[in-house]
């Protein structure tokens, strides 16, 4: 099959790629006990037991970017940049340069799957009364991702559809059997803000145990996004210079650009603070198990959606199987001389039907089930567990955060706080160790440590950094246990 046959295959996906051009949270702040604020975002009940009495969160940011098939290989240390930069990586104007030929393609045969994210902390804060706590809560969150794109057609846009650099060499040519097909895939991006508030109530069970139940209900407003999809795409070659196109349909949606989305989204939790009975509590437990034993979550967050007017939609379709025959001129017309754009415009007005209106578009917040477990080992060291599960389709037009597993051992105190996760993340996808620490009112982490320790070979990166403060109250089981002590002591002494 000649080159320019494998083009016209590609041209018709890439009219939605082109058109237009998301991870986890703070997770490990937010199973901390001196993170209310943060917990918001992991469980809305975990702030009803918190060795804060109130908290502030001033600002903060998380940003991710991650993907499963380029690789850029720096040849000097990204902390070099931008101005110790070696001189022979500059242009005359002094500015670094970047070449292509550090980014490595990953070719397994796999899906290609591309994400960036990124969340704006607004003010936040939680406020203890009594058994009591109530809180608000603010941020903005914008975020693209590309789901599931044949690795054929990723390397023919990496090789600029080039077919002196091997653009097409993924696809099967007239002589290998001539059928190429790409799979359904979705390419999304979109922004919102939201504002909302957190009520959640600490309910005292026998062994000092507690029942913690949380929710927060929030005010969303959408911003511009999109949405491409195809359904997907069989072309073949019947002929050295012939090919058939099997029925499909391309459809691109736009939204936000002139009108504001207005939704409303909740998240649901509930809590388990759990202590061995007390003729249970052998050894050490009352030294080392100062707060409780286990701490087990079960939240539902971000349901919801945001609802949209006026989206322009643009479907591209081919109706029936449809042949074409190419002989080195594009449609009598055309020539195939690397005017992609040209090339695609006469295909589509030649070969397809295309259709444009307007109407009502609705897109889904990222709702997620959120399982977790906290354990403390000893006063101050913990190790928690969480388990994130998406429960939007990966291929949906609705917002998405990646599904992941974290465990991750915790050294926490009033002014100091580390972690070190280790995370199955990007929807199980790759094992990462990350690292957070809080100092004050300072916080800062990474879910990626690895991409800040070793900057010359990157294929995701994680960051997160913020300022919020509070102060301590004391803690009712403490005044309880005060309180039994007292007892115990007036009663031997009675006896004596």
């Amino acid at each position: 099959m000649h080159i320019h046959k494998l083009r016209i295959v590609l041209f018709f996906i890439c009219l939605g790629l082109f058109s237009r051009a998301e991870a986890q949270y703070i997770t490990q702040l937010g199973v901390s006990n001196y993170g209310p604020v943060h917990s918001y975002y992991v469980n809305p009940s975990f702030n009803a037991y918190s060795s804060f009495k109130w908290q502030v969160n001033l600002a903060g940011l998380w940003a991710n970017v991650n993907n499963n098939y380029l690789t850029m290989r720096l040849p000097y240390s990204a902390y070099k940049l931008p101005k110790n930069v070696p001189a022979q990586y500059l242009s005359e104007s002094g500015n670094p340069i970047f070449n292509k030929s550090w980014l490595s393609e990953n070719l397994n045969g796999r899906p290609k799957h591309v994400s960036v994210a990124s969340d704006i902390y607004g003010p936040s804060a939680s406020v203890k009364i009594k058994t009591w706590s109530v809180g608000i809560i603010s941020n903005a969150s914008a975020g693209a991702r590309i789901s599931a794109m044949p690795e054929n057609f990723a390397h023919a846009i990496f090789k600029e559809f080039d077919s002196s650099q091997g653009a097409y060499t993924k696809f099967m040519t007239y002589d290998q059997g001539g059928i190429n097909s790409l799979n359904k895939f979705t390419i999304n991006g979109n922004s919102r803000i939201s504002a909302g508030l957190n009520v959640s109530k600490s309910i005292d069970l026998d062994w000092n145990r507690k029942l913690l139940l949380g929710v927060t209900v929030k005010k969303v407003w959408g911003l511009p996004g999109f949405h491409m999809h195809n359904t997907g795409m069989s072309v073949r070659s019947v002929t050295q210079d012939s090919l058939v196109f099997e029925p499909t349909k391309l459809l691109l949606v736009t939204y936000g650009d002139n009108s504001i989305g207005k939704g409303w989204g909740t998240d649901i939790g509930a809590t388990y603070v759990f202590n061995k009975k007390d003729f249970k509590r052998h050894g050490d437990y009352s030294k080392n198990q100062t707060r409780y034993y286990c701490k087990l979550g079960l939240a539902i967050m971000d349901i919801g959606k945001v609802n949209y007017k006026n989206a322009l939609f643009n479907e591209v379709s081919i109706t029936q199987p449809t042949g074409i025959k190419l002989d080195g001129t594009y449609s009598d017309s055309i020539p195939n001389s690397g005017n992609y754009q040209a090339m695609a415009d006469s295909f589509m007005n030649g070969f397809t039907s295309h259709r444009s209106y307007t109407g009502n578009y609705s897109v889904g917040l990222p709702t997620r089930l959120v399982l977790s477990a906290d354990f403390q080992l000893r006063r101050k060291i913990f190790v928690s567990a969480v388990a994130t599960q998406s429960l939007r389709n990966k291929l949906s037009r609705h917002a998405r955060y990646q599904s992941f597993l974290m465990v991750s051992p915790r050294y926490e105190s009033r002014f100091f706080e580390f972690s070190l996760p280790v995370l199955l993340e990007y929807d199980y996808r790759a094992v990462r160790v990350g690292a957070s620490a809080r100092i004050g009112p300072i916080y800062v982490g990474t879910n990626s440590l690895a991409s800040f320790l070793f900057t010359r070979e990157l294929r995701d990166a994680d960051i997160f950094v913020g300022i919020a403060f509070g102060n301590l109250s004391d803690f009712s089981f403490r005044k309880l246990a005060r309180k039994k002590n007292k007892r115990n002591r007036s009663q031997s002494c009675e006896n004596f």
